[in-house]
């Protein structure tokens, strides 16, 4: 019996241990899990942030785009306007010369015919 009180005792204590590795075991895995979801959380927060920013770059780089875009334009306006203005100018003092020569060729045609009226 005393071989027998001895197994059983060596088998309790090996069954406590493995019991207690088990255990053991159960814990670090559970650990392990809860590590593993903070650090998938941690990442997941992370990849928001970035996308966040990445949307933020994006509508700064699309407003500041768009401002350029306006301001040149309103520069073009700007210099179209001026250049219209100033061929409108020439426009008019070329018709103005144009006048006055049509002017003095009718007035030397006019002296011309009574000219040769007066030779008749």
């Amino acid at each position: 019996m005393k071989m027998s009180l001895k197994t059983l005792f060596v088998a309790a204590a090996v069954a406590f241990a493995a019991t207690s590795c088990t255990q053991q075991g159960k814990e670090e895995a559970k650990a392990a899990a809860n590590n593993t979801e903070a650090a998938a959380e941690n990442a997941g927060d992370a990849a928001k942030a970035e996308a966040t920013n990445a949307g933020a770059a994006i509508d700064n780089t699309a407003e500041t785009a768009g401002q350029k875009v306006e301001a040149t334009a309103e520069k073009a306006a700007d210099k179209t306007e001026v250049a219209a203005d100033k061929a409108a100018t020439e426009t008019k003092a070329a018709a103005k010369t144009a006048g006055a020569a049509v002017d003095k060729a009718a007035a030397e045609t006019k002296a011309d015919v009574n000219a040769a009226a007066r030779k008749d």
